[in-house]
């Protein structure tokens, strides 16, 4: 289970380091998650859409967004989700650029998250940083920039799969008609996709997982191009 892996480094024992790594873990997803949702609604009400705002979706407090459920997954498997963000593309003042805009909102709030969380990670661990910085201090930063940039990044290369209802299905049903036999496939069977896809990566090796090599491979690339440029500025 993830957070028991993460608590007990991995079964070597509870640390005060794993406690700060569970509590990086922590606030990194709410940030990850609630930031993700928020910018769903207020890209919506931008195209004056209220529907969000109607039910305190543009709120802060986390108890807004999270599906319990989804919350838990999350914290013991790894993989979990936030109630959707209610939309009514009916009031957008011009609906294809809105459902387009709403679409990418969280995913691009996640990858811009992953940029700043790995400057905060590069910071921390910069020798300058670090000789002054409290330890556990430092360390706790340290861990939420590494952990916030790898959650983060991870939510936004899943969200961008193409399976109802992730954002990925949702940006490409704006250019696809939803009668199209693939959409249909998608709307009835992208549930079960999902599922197996999750369970293969968490009883299978990576190196086998689908999901594992392509979030791996991508997050490589991306966090590559990301730590290259904090680098320019810190040393």
């Amino acid at each position: 289970m993830y957070i028991i892996s993460l608590l007990t480094n991995s079964g070597e024992g509870i640390t005060r380091e794993s406690l700060l790594a569970v509590g990086a873990f922590i606030v990194a997803l709410l940030f990850a998650l609630i930031l993700h949702e928020v910018a769903h609604g207020m890209v919506a009400l931008w195209f004056g859409d209220y529907t969000a705002k109607s039910y305190g979706r543009l709120s802060l407090n986390p108890a807004r967004h999270f599906d319990w459920i989804g919350l838990l997954m999350m914290l013991f498997c790894g993989f979990g989700w936030a109630k959707p963000v209610p939309v009514n593309v009916s009031n957008f003042k011009k609906q294809k650029a809105g459902m387009i805009c709403v679409s990418l909102a969280g995913i691009v709030t996640n990858l811009l998250l992953t940029f700043l969380f790995s400057g905060l990670a590069a910071l921390m661990n910069a020798p300058q940083v670090a000789a002054v910085m409290p330890y556990y201090l430092g360390l706790f930063l340290y861990l939420l920039g590494f952990i916030g940039a790898s959650l983060n990044i991870s939510f936004a290369l899943f969200n961008i799969l193409p399976f109802y209802p992730l954002d990925g299905y949702r940006l490409m049903s704006c250019f696809v008609p939803q009668n199209n036999g693939f959409m249909t496939f998608l709307r009835k069977y992208s549930l079960y996709i999902i599922i197996g896809l999750v369970v293969v990566g968490n009883f299978l090796p990576a190196k086998y997982s689908p999901l594992d090599v392509y979030i791996g491979w991508a997050q490589s690339k991306l966090m590559t191009l990301f730590n290259s440029f904090w680098g320019l500025f810190i040393r």
